[in-house]
C-alpha cells in the first residue's frame, strides 16, 4: 500500500557514531546540518566503546563527558553512550540490533556514514545484517565521492526524496552533500600535544575539560 504524504512519519532514531577523541566543531556542524536538511528532530552522537580497529583511543569516560559538554546547548543533538557501557569489542550490528529491539520494528533507524567508512562497510562484522536492521545516511563532502559500483553491493534501495526515505524502517540509503569542515580529531590531538591553540576548532567547555584533566599530553 502506498503511503501518502499526509500519513505521519514513523518514530525516528538517527545515529552518528565515532570515537569523538575529542569531539570538535566539525562533528557538531555536520550533525546539525544533517538534522536540518533531512528534517530530523535529533541526531544521537554515539561514542564507540572498545574500538577494536583503533588503537590508543582515550578512555570512554572522558570522551562521553566531552560530548555531553559539547551538546549541552544544542537542541538537535544528544549523546547515546550505550556502546561505552558494553564489555569487549563493540560492533555496529550489535548496537543496531539492540536499538531495533528497544524501538520496535516500525521505527526508522538510520546510521550515518562518511565516504571512508562507506568504502569499508563490507569489512564490518556481519555487515550484511546492517540493512536488515537499519538505513544508511551517506554523507559526502566537497571533492569526495564513492567509486562506481560500491553501493551496488549493498542489499538496500537508494532514495532521493527525504520524505520517502524517512518512511523506511530499514533497508534503504540516501546520499547527502554537506559543507566541508577543516577540523580533524587527529590534528587537534597533535596540536594539543605541542601546546598549539585549537580555540576555533573545539567548544570552549570541551577545551576547559581537556585542560582540567590534562588530556592529550601523554597521560590520558
Amino acid at each position: 500500500m502506498d503511503i501518502s504524504v499526509t500519513d505521519p512519519l514513523p518514530r525516528q532514531y538517527v545515529v552518528m557514531g565515532g570515537t569523538f577523541d575529542p569531539v570538535h566543531n566539525g562533528h557538531l556542524k555536520s550533525a546539525q546540518q544533517l538534522a536540518q536538511t533531512l528534517g530530523y528532530s535529533a541526531v544521537h552522537l554515539m561514542p564507540c566503546g572498545d574500538a577494536y580497529h583503533k588503537q590508543g583511543v582515550s578512555q570512554a569516560i572522558h570522551r562521553v563527558a566531552m560530548l555531553k559538554l559539547a551538546v549541552a546547548d544544542e537542541p538537535l543533538l544528544t549523546v547515546d553512550e550505550r556502546e561505552t557501557k558494553r564489555q569487549g569489542a563493540t560492533y555496529t550490528v550489535d548496537t543496531l540490533a539492540q536499538l531495533r529491539e528497544e524501538l520496535g520494528q516500525d521505527t526508522h533507524i538510520s546510521w550515518i556514514l562518511g565516504t571512508d567508512a562507506a568504502l569499508g562497510l563490507s569489512d564490518w562484522h556481519n555487515w550484511q545484517q546492517v540493512f536488515k536492521l537499519a538505513n544508511i545516511i551517506l554523507i559526502h563532502r566537497a571533492g569526495e565521492h564513492l567509486p562506481k559500483g560500491v553501493t551496488d553491493k549493498w542489499a538496500a534501495n537508494e532514495y532521493l526524496d527525504p520524505l520517502s526515505f524517512k518512511q523506511q524502517s530499514h533497508g534503504g540509503f540516501i546520499q547527502l552533500g554537506l559543507e566541508p569542515f577543516q577540523e580533524s580529531s587527529t590534528a587537534i590531538r597533535q596540536a594539543l600535544e605541542t601546546e598549539q591553540s585549537v580555540d576555533h576548532h573545539v567548544p570552549q567547555a570541551v577545551l576547559n575539560y581537556i585542560e582540567q584533566h590534562g588530556l592529550y599530553r601523554g597521560n590520558h
